[in-house]
């Protein structure tokens, strides 16, 4: 009986592992290149584009204390980004410019899953 009852949590820890490693493959696919994601290599750094995600996150917890807030500024400003939301300082903004819109590349649900990623890793 007690075998019986611990399947289904391992099956469940499984596909929440699979889960997990869907969406930092997404991330890092639709985030990465430009956010600094996965491995980091010499090659990566100089061409970051961008804050890296860490530093997002960081940011982001710091404004945005309500972690569900902080998904959606993450969505909002993905979507529809201006120098009046941004989160960081006037020297990044002169380094990396302001984020162009990623309304066609990536999906509101997809854009919910990295937030949620980013913010919780």
């Amino acid at each position: 009986m007690r075998n019986l009852l611990v399947l289904p949590l391992i099956i469940a820890a499984s596909l929440f592992v699979q889960a997990s490693d869907v969406i930092e493959s997404l991330a890092e696919k639709k985030c990465g290149t430009c956010h600094l994601m996965g491995k980091v290599t010499k090659e990566k750094l100089n061409k970051m584009a961008a804050p890296p995600y860490w530093a997002l996150a960081k940011k982001v917890k710091v404004a945005y204390p309500n972690r569900l807030d902080g998904i959606d500024f993450i969505i909002n400003y993905t979507l529809n980004p201006s120098e009046d939301k941004m989160l960081f300082p006037k020297e990044t903004k002169e380094r990396f410019g302001v984020m162009p819109s990623q309304k066609d590349a990536l999906t509101e649900d997809e854009l919910r899953a990295i937030a949620t990623y980013i913010l919780d890793k």
